[in-house]
């Protein structure tokens, strides 16, 4: 009976020894994400961006590529990031990169097979925006784009850069990022080129939050 209750206040000591170990770990995490935060809200003030939110948004498009001359057209998908700076309630300016995520495989006139690659997108937007109600916005971009795309068996033009616009609706969600920040959904429709008998443009869903 003895050796039975020895071995059960064991087991307890241990479990109590570990339960201590856990809050004593989580309580550091804790700490160092508090102090992370701090020194992010640091850094952002000494850059000048206090009082002037900067945010990001990264998101997943799927596009329509048309190259009227030779007839043919092409869905690709890129990932794409924004990085926003807020001028006024009214207006914000953003930069712009895409990144294709696989190549394309169409088919011309005749049976012809080409191979388009989706590079890199670069582009600067001046952002409107007007608040309909709560959290919700919509907003324009017009700015400038360069398209990096290569269609492979096809010596004309492809790609190209000039005039970029768009629209779309933006709005928060209920949940949160660290430090509170609230996350956002957004959806927008984008011409990025149009010239030469090419045009690239499409829909884009994003996730972001604020800084």
């Amino acid at each position: 009976m003895t050796s039975v209750i020895k071995s059960i206040a064991c087991v307890a000591i241990v479990a109590m020894g570990t339960s201590a170990h856990a809050q004593t770990a989580q309580d550091r995490a804790s700490r160092g994400a508090a102090q992370a935060e701090k020194h992010t809200e640091r850094g952002l003030q000494a850059a000048g961006f206090a009082g002037h939110p900067l945010y990001a948004e990264l998101g997943l498009g799927l596009l329509s590529y048309k190259i009227s001359r030779i007839g043919v057209s092409a869905r690709p998908i890129i990932a794409r990031g924004i990085v926003g700076y807020d001028l006024h309630p009214m207006l914000a300016v953003e930069g712009m990169l895409g990144l294709g995520l696989a190549g394309t495989g169409i088919s011309g006139p005749y049976g012809t097979a080409y191979s388009l690659s989706t590079g890199a997108l670069f582009g600067a937007y001046a952002k409107p925006r007007l608040r309909i109600g709560g959290d919700t916005e919509i907003f324009a971009r017009l700015g400038f784009a360069n398209t990096g795309t290569s269609v492979r068996g096809y010596a004309g033009t492809t790609s190209g850069a000039g005039l970029s616009y768009g629209a779309g609706f933006k709005t928060q969600t209920g949940m949160s990022s660290f430090g509170g920040r609230p996350i956002t959904v957004s959806a927008d429709y984008m011409s990025y080129y149009s010239g030469s008998g090419v045009k690239f443009n499409g829909f884009t869903v994003s996730a972001g939050m604020s800084f």
